[in-house]
């Protein structure tokens, strides 16, 4: 257009008229439009005025060369612009190329989600479908009803086969609506001590397909998150409270029986619900019934079956039970053999502390008497009162035998050995009578340093005898038989020691030194009692009594307790700490 509108300029030319062109650098003037036109044709910028040629008027000037330069300047912009935009498209071809890709990948991965929600929701349905066939034949009218067995089944189907659906569903929810029905009408006629296994298997079976495995590994109880905990808590166990509340304790046998069979198949806090809440009270008041100079059937009969349930929860009877054996033992005398048999059985059972503080303070002091009273005489000798004591090796400890010997045995022993070496005697029958004595001792007895002293002073009291001038010579050899039973019953002892120590070393050897090391007290209340049996000392709990919380002792005539290895002892306002020597010099 703008051409055109040149080239019309060019055939028809305008009338004449002067025009001042300001619009460079200097200022020009033309006559005529068609000058104005044709002034960008030879760039004259740079010529000063005087230079640039302008046509007369009147005559028309010759064309110069033709030159565009915003055009070019348009043009090469359009060619950028056309550049970028190719760019662009590239680069969006690229993107949407990529787009395809992906997209490709998305339907591929939806794909598979639609194939697995597809198979997820085929077994849902077969899931469903089971357990709708479940309700369906628990109806009332149903021609063929769900028996446990074939429920059992059914869940073990869901478990194998649809795993994850089975474990992601409510079992509680489920077990409550189908499986508690049949269990409870299972259970229905059952009576625990006529048939203790009944149902184990059974249940044993629901066990691995009901329990929750997380819950069991964070130690939960909770029944709301647990099926089987709470199938056993509220269909197990109310026939369970049922046959404890009607069951006699002194029948233990069947009840241990039965809980025995299920110990391992029920939760442990139900097992431990069972023992503290129903067996324990039952086992108590029975204890506080009981009454042992009237009773025909021993206590350990029907406590005793329990240890291996029970172990530490027995312990609250012992006390009680203690003290109706020591009522029973006040008028007791060491000729009455039942007394052994009826303690016989708690030795194991009662600490050794307490065991021994209970010898002491109940049959010791019986046995003193008794050994006391005995008759030592060599040509008659009445043997009884000493087998009545002898035959108590073992329930007391070793010390407290040897006490009894030393005082009220050997005394006497040593007087009438002496008084029949001063008349003239048969040394013969003497060492035939001190042999006699002897083998009435076992040889851990005869092993004490103090027993092996006394009959070391018998020794020495017939050799002075045999030494002497008197009635020497009426018996030829005596003196060489004494002196060669001295020498024999030394060299006797000589061997059982170092017998004892070969034995000894023998076991360090086997065992080891960690193995041996074993053997000392595992706390320092074992200790305690080990030195208290040594010296023979009493000590034993004060019932009902405790400081801070800490179980308080009798030791002896002091009041003590035991707080993280240390010895407390009650002072006048206070308690002080001790050491355990000055703790037994205390007491004694």
């Amino acid at each position: 257009m703008y051409r055109a509108a040149l080239l019309s300029a060019d055939l028809s030319p305008l009338p004449f008229s002067k025009v001042i062109d300001m619009t460079g650098r200097e200022q020009k003037v033309y006559y005529s439009y068609s000058q104005i036109s044709n002034k960008h044709n030879i760039p004259d910028d740079g010529l000063p005025l005087q230079s640039q040629q302008l046509p007369q008027p009147g005559k028309e000037a010759k064309a110069p060369g033709f030159a565009l330069p915003e055009l070019e300047h348009n043009l090469q912009l359009l060619i950028d612009l056309t550049e970028q935009e190719i760019i662009q498209n590239d680069r969006q071809l690229q993107y949407e190329r990529d787009m395809v890709v992906n997209l490709s990948h998305e339907l591929e991965k939806m794909s598979e989600v639609l194939d697995h929600e597809e198979r997820v929701i085929s077994n849902l349905s077969r899931v469903l479908e089971m357990v709708e066939e479940c309700e369906r034949r628990m109806q009332p009218n149903c021609s063929h009803p769900l028996t446990l067995d074939e429920c059992a089944r059914i869940f073990e189907t869901l478990q194998d086969k649809y795993y994850e659906e089975y474990r992601m569903s409510d079992r509680v929810d489920l077990a409550v609506a189908i499986v508690y029905p049949l269990m409870k009408e299972y259970f229905k006629e059952w009576d625990p001590l006529q048939d203790c296994t009944y149902g184990t298997e059974i249940i044993s079976k629901w066990k691995s397909l009901l329990e929750n495995d997380q819950l069991l590994s964070h130690g939960g109880q909770d029944l709301s998150a647990d099926a089987f905990h709470r199938l056993i808590w509220e269909v197990w166990m109310p026939f369970v409270r049922n046959i404890v509340a009607q069951w006699q304790p002194r029948n233990c046998e069947p009840m241990v029986d039965f809980l025995d069979s299920w110990a391992h198949i029920i939760p442990v806090w139900i097992l431990d619900n069972i023992l503290d809440q129903l067996i324990f009270p039952k086992l108590q008041k029975e204890v506080e019934n009981w009454n042992p100079l009237t009773d025909t059937v021993p206590i350990h009969s029907w406590i005793h079956p329990w240890l291996p349930l029970m172990q530490a929860r027995l312990e609250p009877l012992y006390s009680p039970i203690r003290s109706k054996l020591s009522s029973a033992l006040q008028k007791w005398h060491p000729s009455d053999s039942s007394a052994k048999l009826i303690l016989q059985p708690w030795k194991d059972v009662f600490t050794p502390g307490s065991w021994e503080a209970f010898m002491v303070k109940n049959i010791v002091p019986k046995l003193g008497m008794c050994l006391g009273e005995l008759v030592i005489n060599p040509h008659q000798q009445h043997m009884d009162a000493f087998y009545w004591v002898i035959d108590w090796e073992g329930m007391i400890s070793v010390s407290s035998l040897v006490g009894l010997l030393e005082k009220h045995f050997f005394p006497k022993w040593l007087q009438v050995l002496c008084s029949w070496l001063s008349n003239s005697p048969n040394y013969e029958e003497i060492t035939k009578w001190y042999l006699g004595w002897k083998s009435m001792f076992s040889d851990q007895v005869l092993a004490h340093p103090s027993i092996k002293d006394k009959f070391n002073e018998a020794l020495d009291i017939m050799n002075r005898a045999v030494s002497s001038n008197v009635g020497a010579y009426m018996q030829p050899g005596a003196r060489e038989n004494i002196a060669y039973l001295t020498h024999t019953e030394r060299r006797k002892d000589f061997q059982y020691e170092a017998m004892q120590e070969r034995r000894e070393a023998e076991n360090m050897a086997q065992r080891g030194i960690g193995v041996a090391a074993s053997s000392v007290p595992m706390n320092f209340k074992d200790l305690i009692e080990t030195k208290a049996e040594e010296h023979n000392i009493v000590f034993m709990p004060v019932i009902g009594k405790r400081h801070e919380g800490k179980q308080l002792y009798t030791f002896g005539r002091i009041v003590i307790y035991i707080d993280r290895g240390v010895v407390f002892v009650q002072g006048e306002k206070t308690w002080v700490p001790t050491s355990l020597q000055s703790l037994i010099d205390m007491a004694k």
